[in-house]
């Protein structure tokens, strides 16, 4: 018999335990020897734990199964500690007319008592590693609700020394400079570009980090990352880089950033709701020093110059949105909005996805009542019912959300009280304050998409007009 040889180790203490790569390879080299066996290939896995399949060499072995007649192992548990995925293994050989044989234990996967057997020893070797990884939980845990780090890497800003950490001058001063910008109003992206000028490269990802660790402020935090609950330790040995009132107000400015958005901290009063008629998207708001003029730029031709749309001022974008805001014609701004015209549309176009919905959901149901009759008269097998009924179940799960999320739609607005705020802004546009500005903006609309005419081209101390296309309303 031609055979395949998979050996497996995840840590080193297997190594110390008699379970080496080498240990391993000479067994089965033995055990084949004994058998008359042939060794076609030799998987050596190292470094890899049995907790799931994705292992290079096991995704190898699978690919070629072919010319191998039994895939042999020094114990089950080197192949994998899931029952869920032994069993899957074991089809997958049994597709392939392949024999499983572990060099330790007695095994016969050609019997329903050798599949009965192998199952009670898989579901001991991941009742093991569950047993494993409860306690190494425990164990850290205890560690984070004493104060005690659970090793890892310093963050940004301190150095271990003997297992504490200690504080880097050099880096220490970035965090202090990047929290005192944050909180002048920067945003993440202007932060990244400013680091950027001393050497520092990081992403977005890892500022945003930076600025919601409270190691910083000489705290302790453990398993934020994780399904398990976050614990923030106050006592601490580490000295804090920044205090706590400043690490308190920057979660303050995020929380608000990340509810509100731009909306509630640019200095542009338009931000967070100009979209461009050519390509939709955002419009971001930029300022020229020299001139002492605010600007708009859409995010794509900013970043990636896919848009073609020309930049502008604000001060010619208030012009053109107070001009439509006509005391002479009320509902002229109006005429630039879908909004009074499609609440009907959205409820037939609702009813019909619930009529849709309702159909797919029967048809599930049918298909589940099939496969139970199946399964009771003998037609399939459990293995293969849960098989067939796994995807309906997801499926029917998801349905029945979207159904729940379907809600009759109520009349969103309305138009005279819409009319009174429109032609309230122009009264008080002069005396208001940019906050005002920004909230009459805000608190009305949803989107504002803005173009500029075709006819324009770009000449010195030329500006574009603007002209609004469309509108909606919050």
């Amino acid at each position: 018999m031609k055979a395949a040889l998979y050996i497996r180790v995840s840590t080193e203490e297997q190594s110390k335990e008699g379970y080496s790569l080498d240990a391993q390879l000479d067994k089965l080299e033995a055990f084949c020897y004994s058998q008359g066996w042939e060794i076609v290939k030799v998987y050596r896995e190292e470094g890899q734990s049995a907790k799931d399949m994705n292992r290079p060499q096991l995704k190898k072995l699978l690919k070629e199964l072919d010319p191998i007649d039994v895939v042999l192992v020094y114990k089950l548990d080197r192949l994998s500690r899931s029952v869920a995925d032994i069993n899957k293994l074991l089809q997958k050989f049994d597709d392939n007319e392949v024999s499983f044989k572990s060099s330790t234990e007695p095994y016969d996967t050609t019997t329903s008592q050798g599949k009965l057997l192998i199952n009670i020893f898989a579901s001991l070797a991941q009742f093991e590693r569950e047993q494993l990884a409860e306690r190494v939980y425990m164990g850290m845990t205890k560690k984070a609700e004493l104060g005690e780090r659970n090793g890892g890497r310093a963050p940004f800003g301190y150095r271990l020394k003997e297992g504490k950490l200690v504080i880097d001058e050099k880096e220490a001063k970035i965090i202090q400079e990047m929290f005192k910008l944050y909180l002048s109003g920067k945003g993440i992206r202007s932060i990244v570009l400013y680091l950027q000028q001393f050497g520092l490269k990081k992403d977005i990802r890892t500022i945003s980090r930076w600025l919601e660790n409270p190691v910083y402020a000489g705290k302790l935090r453990w398993g934020n990352r994780s399904k398990m609950d976050t614990i923030i330790y106050d006592d601490t040995p580490h000295t804090a880089i920044i205090d706590e009132e400043t690490f308190e107000k920057a979660q303050q400015l995020r929380n608000k950033r990340t509810i509100e958005g731009k909306k509630a901290t640019s200095p542009f009063h338009f931000s967070g709701v100009l979209r461009c008629a050519r390509c939709g998207g955002p419009l971001s708001g930029w300022f020229r020093k020299a001139k002492g003029t605010k600007h708009y730029l859409c995010i794509n031709k900013k970043n990636k110059g896919t848009c073609n749309l020309p930049q502008f001022t604000e001060k010619a974008l208030t012009k053109t949105f107070l001009d439509e805001l006509s005391a002479d014609d009320p509902e002229k701004f109006l005429q630039l909005s879908n909004d009074f015209n499609i609440e009907k549309k959205e409820q037939n176009d609702q009813e019909d996805l619930r009529k849709e919905l309702e159909k797919e959901l029967a048809a599930i149901k049918v298909r589940k009542k099939n496969w139970l009759l199946a399964l009771g008269n003998g037609v399939m097998n459990q293995d293969e019912y849960l098989s067939m009924t796994s995807d309906d179940s997801k499926k029917e799960e998801m349905i029945k959300e979207q159904l729940k999320a379907i809600i009759p739609l109520e009349v969103k607005y309305d138009r005279d009280a819409i009319l009174s705020m429109l032609e309230y802004i122009p009264h008080l546009w002069d005396t208001a304050n940019d906050t005002e500005k920004k909230s009459f903006i805000n608190d009305l609309f949803e989107s504002i998409t803005v173009d500029v005419p075709s006819s324009y081209y770009r000449a010195p101390g030329k500006t574009p007009s603007v002209f609004i296309t469309e509108v909606k309303f919050l």
